[in-house]
């Protein structure tokens, strides 16, 4: 009977973990017809989740002083993270984007190395030679095909989208160090909270609009807020915490996965072989770090 629980747990993790990650996968979408400049979309993402997120964390302890600064700075990472991947999807593709700030687990492993002193095995090496050379393929296939928004600058949004991974990737670490001590619920409310502070200010240095001008816009907006951010990453938080590290990284890949296929049939950014080529690349070398880092009990 306990093995027969065991399994429906899992199972329902499983498929929470897919949702969520399909969930994530409209982002990029939302991004991209909002009528806000990247900034301020995202400012509203955070400002529409913050009190269903604010609920959930009310169902936990309240988090300690120290953990509480620790949050908050956590949360101006996934602020960076967030506005310089929305940054990035103005200039290159959304497929590239996506992929490139995805390559997080590559960075994490590197961080767990230099910060906690983990020691990274060849397959961690191996696996992560592998996701670079396919960030550099799926940037050259992009460079080829001229495709994305901003024609001639595909490679600024692709170091961006990079640069993104290494902040989300510095969220992470903070968020594993509080693992044990913060509720998810916590961790999401604070974090995001956080990155609002930090998005409305760059909204300010920025001097974006702040305010959609018809119906559709702000429907775009409450999605964003209520839908990825919400619901999509509450639905992750759920699943991954209770499946093994590498089945959730494989059933994570819906999110690029998804991005791409919308992308591909909303703005006619179709994958080329080499592109194709590029992202098999990128999704293999994150599966191989993460299956030696669980392996290693990382």
């Amino acid at each position: 009977m306990a093995a027969a629980d065991r399994t429906s747990t899992n199972g329902a993790a499983a498929l929470a973990a897919l949702a969520g990650a399909a969930l994530i996968g409209l982002a990029p979408i939302g991004v991209r017809l909002s009528e806000l400049e990247p900034a301020a979309t995202n400012l509203w993402r955070f400002l529409f989740a913050l009190p269903i997120l604010a609920i959930w964390a009310g169902q936990a302890p309240a988090p300690s002083r120290r953990d509480l600064s620790w949050l908050l700075g956590a949360g101006v990472l996934f602020g960076v993270e967030l506005n310089l991947w929305a940054f990035a999807l103005m200039q290159t593709t959304i497929a590239n984007a996506t992929l490139l700030t995805n390559m997080t687990p590559v960075f994490a492993a590197a961080f767990g190395w230099f910060v906690f002193k983990e020691r990274l095995g060849p397959g961690a090496l191996a696996g992560g030679a592998i996701a670079l050379a396919g960030a550099v393929t799926l940037a050259m296939a992009r460079a080829q095909s001229g495709a994305g928004p901003a024609d001639g600058l595909g490679w600024v949004g692709d170091a961006l989208a990079l640069t993104a991974a290494l902040g989300y990737a510095g969220y992470l670490l903070i968020v594993r160090a509080l693992g044990n001590r913060v509720s998810v619920g916590a961790v999401m409310l604070w974090g995001s909270l956080s990155a609002a502070a930090f998005t409305f200010g760059l909204c300010l240095i920025t001097s974006e609009p702040l305010l959609p001008q018809t119906w559709r816009g702000w429907a775009i907006l409450v999605a964003l807020g209520v839908v990825t951010q919400a619901a999509g990453q509450g639905l992750i938080a759920y699943g991954v915490g209770r499946l093994p590290i590498v089945v959730s990284t494989v059933l994570l890949w819906m999110q690029p996965i998804a991005a791409a296929a919308l992308s591909w049939m909303i703005f006619d950014e179709a994958l080329g072989a080499l592109a194709l080529f590029g992202a098999s690349l990128i999704l293999a070398g994150i599966y191989i770090v993460q299956r030696t880092r669980a392996g290693a009990g990382a």
